[in-house]
């Protein structure tokens, strides 16, 4: 049976060279998927994600990764800044 969310949330957050919160946990939720919208590469993981610990995202506009996940997401760029697009489906 194909699956048919209830609702969705979306937003844009500005990942630092420090941890920082791109999607909360949640109960219930189904998947979340993190867009890379520049040339900065970033790293996802936990609320300790380093630039050698964490999965890369390629700094690639356009670049994306969906997780089925509802535990709280990181991310880390190396230096600078870069934005993320966040789609939550639930």
């Amino acid at each position: 049976m194909k699956k048919t969310y209830e609702a969705f949330a979306t937003s844009q957050v500005t990942v630092g060279s420090t941890p920082t919160l791109i999607s909360a946990a949640r109960d219930g939720g189904d998947s979340v998927t993190i867009e890379n919208l520049g040339a900065t590469q970033v790293f996802i993981g936990g609320p300790n994600v380093s630039t050698t610990t964490g999965f890369p995202i390629p700094g690639v506009a356009g670049a994306s990764l969906t997780l089925g996940a509802t535990t709280a997401i990181y991310g880390i760029v190396a230096s600078g800044t870069q934005a993320v697009a966040v789609l939550a489906t639930f």
